[in-house]
C-alpha cells in the first residue's frame, strides 16, 4: 500500500505598506508577488450512463472484476467557473454467455465534461484540479434482442479546485530617519507561490514473460497495470518523473492442473514535463494515471502490452521576506555635528546598497544620488568612491 499525504496552510497576510508620522522618514519598499488563492472548492458529480457493448465481443453472463478510474484530460477558467473534461476508464473481466462459459475482457471509456461555479473566477486566472473516483456500479442488462449487452454504469466523482490570481503587492522592508532614532521590528514572512503546471503523455510498449515452469499461455484474459512514482527530479522548466509499472495478467492455461495463472512483472519508465518557470530548489507534486491499456499474446510465453501514462505536475517555490511589522521613535538621542567630518569619501564594499549606506551615514538615497551623479541608483559596484557632505546629512551621536 503507497500512502500518500500533503497538508496545506490557507491563511490571510497582512503586510505594511507606508509608516507615517515623520517628516524625513526614509522607506525601503519591496515588491511581493505572489499566488492569491481566490477560491478553494470541493464538490461531487454523478455520472447515470448506459452503454452498448461492441458487436464482436460476447454478452455477459456474470460480471467478475471491474477497474474504475477517473482521467482529467483539461480544466480551464471562464468567467464565472472552472470547465473540467476528462473520461472514465473502465475494464470489465466477466464469464460471457457462450457454449464455453468463456472469461472476457472489455475495456471502454466514457467521456464527461463538467463544470463548477466560481463567481471570482476570470480567465486569466491559473486554477489546479485533482479528481479521484468514489462509489462505482456496473451492471449487464438485456437489449431489444434479449442478449445482456447493455451496460449501466452509475459513478460518483470527487472534485478538488482551487483558483488563483497573481497579484503584487509593495511592502515596508526597512525605514529610517536622518534626525531621529527608530526601532525597527521586523518579522520573518514565507510564502509558497503556485508556479504552474504541465501535463504530458508517455507511451510504454514492452513485452512480459511468464516464468521457467509457468504454464503456457493459450488466451490473455485481463490485464492491469499501476504507475508508481519512485523518483521526481527538478531542472529548468521541467520536471523528470521516473517510476515503475506494476502490472499484472491474468490468463488461461492449456495445463488442466492449472487453468487460471497470473503474471506480475514491473516495468520501469522515465519521462519528462515541461513547466516553464521551475527551477532548482522550488517544489514539485507529481502524479501518474493510465490513460489507455491495450494487449495481446504475442506467442505461448509472452504477452505484448502498450501503456499510455498520463503525467500531471504542479510546481510550487517557497519564497522568504523579512519585512517591518513595527517602528517606534526612540527620543534622547542627540546629534554632534562637531565630530562629523566635512566630507567622508565611501568606498563601496561587497553587497553595498545606496540604501544601506544613506542609513548607516543619516543621509538619504537621493541626496547621494544628486550628489555623486549616479544614473541607475539600483546598482553600485565593489569599489566605487561614494561622496558624502556633511550638509546632506545628520550623524547621530550614541
Amino acid at each position: 500500500m503507497d500512502l500518500g499525504c500533503r497538508v496545506e496552510e490557507l491563511f490571510d497576510l497582512e503586510l505594511a505598506s507606508d509608516i507615517r508620522g515623520l517628516s524625513d522618514i526614509q522607506i525601503l519598499r519591496e515588491p511581493c508577488k505572489m499566488k492569491q488563492v481566490v477560491s478553494y472548492n470541493k464538490d461531487q458529480y454523478n455520472i447515470n450512463e448506459q452503454m452498448v457493448m461492441l458487436p464482436e465481443k460476447p454478452a455477459v453472463q456474470k460480471i467478475l472484476k471491474t477497474d474504475f478510474k477517473a482521467i482529467l484530460k483539461e480544466d480551464k477558467i471562464t468567467d464565472g467557473k472552472v470547465e473540467l473534461s476528462g473520461v472514465l476508464s473502465i475494464n470489465m473481466l466477466y464469464v460471457a454467455m457462450d457454449e464455453m462459459n468463456s472469461i472476457n475482457f472489455h475495456e471502454f471509456e466514457l467521456p464527461f465534461s463538467q463544470y463548477i461555479e466560481v463567481p471570482a473566477a476570470e480567465r486569466n486566472m491559473d486554477c489546479v484540479t485533482e479528481i479521484s473516483p468514489g462509489q462505482f456500479y456496473i451492471d449487464a442488462v438485456e437489449n431489444e434482442e434479449g442478449e445482456k449487452k447493455l451496460l449501466t454504469i452509475e459513478a460518483v466523482i470527487y472534485v478538488n479546485t482551487k483558483v488563483y490570481k497573481d497579484t503584487e503587492e509593495e511592502a515596508v522592508a526597512d525605514a529610517y530617519s536622518p534626525s531621529n532614532g527608530l526601532e525597527i521590528g521586523k518579522e520573518m514572512v514565507k510564502m509558497n507561490e503556485f508556479v504552474g503546471k504541465g501535463r504530458a503523455n508517455t507511451v510504454i510498449k514492452e513485452s512480459i514473460s511468464i516464468r521457467h515452469g509457468d504454464p503456457e499461455i493459450e488466451n490473455v484474459c485481463y490485464v492491469n497495470a499501476v504507475p508508481v512514482i519512485n523518483e521526481t527530479k527538478i531542472f529548468d522548466d521541467k520536471v523528470m518523473v521516473e517510476g515503475v509499472l506494476e502490472t499484472d495478467a491474468i490468463y488461461m492455461s492449456s495445463f488442466s492442473g492449472e487453468p487460471m495463472c497470473s503474471l506480475v512483472e514491473q516495468i520501469p519508465f522515465k519521462h519528462f514535463v515541461e513547466i516553464p518557470g521551475l527551477k532548482l530548489g522550488m517544489q514539485c507534486i507529481a502524479k501518474c494515471n493510465i490513460e489507455s491499456l491495450n494487449f495481446s499474446p504475442m506467442n505461448s510465453q509472452m504477452i505484448e502490452i502498450r501503456v499510455v501514462i498520463s503525467v500531471a505536475a504542479d510546481a510550487y517555490k517557497q519564497t522568504e521576506k523579512k519585512l517591518v511589522n513595527r517602528v517606534e521613535e526612540v527620543e534622547g538621542i542627540a546629534v554632534d555635528q562637531s565630530r562629523i567630518p566635512a566630507v567622508t569619501i565611501y568606498l563601496v564594499q561587497k553587497d553595498d546598497t545606496l540604501w544601506s549606506i544613506a542609513k548607516r551615514y543619516n543621509t538619504t538615497v537621493d541626496a547621494l544620488v544628486k550628489l555623486n551623479n549616479i544614473e541607475n541608483p539600483s546598482k553600485v559596484t565593489t569599489g566605487m568612491q561614494i561622496m558624502i557632505l556633511k550638509n546632506v546629512r545628520a550623524g547621530k551621536s550614541k
